[in-house]
């Protein structure tokens, strides 16, 4: 009889009975956890996705509005850069150009007008300046006193002299409202002219005795013997360069009365010289602007004397008998070496 091996050990593989109901059972309780899964993803869908509940709707509305709130935040942003951009460039524009007022542009306009019309006005009038050179000296009280009389100014160009009686005219030359320029401290053409180290050191003599005399610093010259001398050994432009560096204006003149001559000279004919000068001139023009030189020392008398009839002939001829200022053209002779 044939003997058959114990099949015991097969009784626990898989693919006994009792392998089989534990497969099953795997199989039953994997299916069963994905019921669970599933019967709870329902539950959540139909929670979310159910028409009276929004909430992910309203969660998308709240993200979108978010959205459009930052890119409204974002141009309002930019709007404000722009316009801070703007007011930096125009306060640019402000400094560089300041903003002027139309009334401001008005009133300026119109002050330039009258400016230009003075101006106009003031070259359109025929002016004669009356000027005075080597006082003070013991004529120049009658000389003011005739001034005075005429209601008058004149333009007094003097020299260095220390007593009292003069130091009380330089003053009263200012105090009465003429003019008061430098003819030099010594009057010396040999010392003045010598070298433009001579010719500074007599300019800040003068310029500085008047004004411890007065307290006034005169910025108006006029050259002993003229700009055209032919005196100095110097060529008179590196004088000019001096007096301009100083901010010194000269004046010569374009009428002599003659006065100067060594030899005394009446009053009629100091007065003929005037009138006759004038006349000689060569343009309308020059007649229109006329500086007539005179002189101020104690010999010199009939220059007093012939004082009043000059002035009264001027203005017969319609000239206004004015002081030098900042509206006079500077006569100045053109034949300087």
């Amino acid at each position: 009889m044939r003997k058959y091996k114990s099949n015991q050990k097969k009784s626990f593989n898989k693919y006994n009975d009792c392998g089989t109901i534990e497969s099953v059972y795997r199989v039953k309780r994997r299916w069963l956890k994905f019921s669970v899964m599933l019967i709870f993803a329902v539950i959540l869908s139909f929670a979310f996705c159910y028409p009276g509940n929004n909430a992910g709707g309203a969660e998308l509305d709240g993200l979108s509005k978010g959205l459009l709130i930052s890119r409204l935040q974002m141009d309002t942003y930019n709007e404000e850069i722009a316009r801070r951009i703007e007011e930096e460039e125009a306060r640019a524009r402000a400094l560089a150009e300041p903003e002027v007022s139309t009334e401001v542009k008005e009133l300026k306009e119109a002050n330039d007008k009258r400016v230009d019309d003075v101006k106009e006005s003031t070259t359109a009038i025929k002016k004669a300046y009356l000027t005075f050179d080597d006082g003070p000296s013991g004529n120049t009280d009658q000389i003011l006193d005739i001034l005075d009389q005429y209601k008058v100014k004149g333009n007094f160009f003097v020299i260095g002299r220390f007593s009292e009686a003069y130091k009380d005219q330089y003053r009263r030359i200012l105090d009465e409202g003429h003019v008061l320029g430098m003819h030099s401290y010594s009057h010396s053409y040999t010392d003045i002219y010598e070298s433009t180290d001579s010719f500074i050191a007599d300019l800040n003599h003068v310029q500085y005795v008047i004004y411890d005399i007065t307290g006034f610093m005169p910025s108006i010259y006029r050259f002993p013997g003229g700009s055209s001398n032919l005196v100095s050994p110097v060529s008179m432009h590196e004088f000019i360069d001096i007096l301009d560096k100083r901010g010194i204006v000269y004046y010569d003149w374009n009428i002599n009365s003659g006065d100067a001559d060594a030899s005394r000279v009446s009053s009629e004919q100091i007065i003929d010289n005037v009138f006759n000068g004038i006349k000689a001139l060569d343009s309308p023009e020059e007649r229109n602007e006329i500086m007539i030189l005179f002189h101020d020392l104690s010999e010199k008398t009939t220059t007093v004397d012939a004082l009043p009839t000059v002035i009264e002939g001027l203005q017969a001829q319609g000239y206004v008998i004015a002081p030098i200022d900042d509206y006079t053209k500077p006569i100045q002779h053109e034949n300087i070496r």
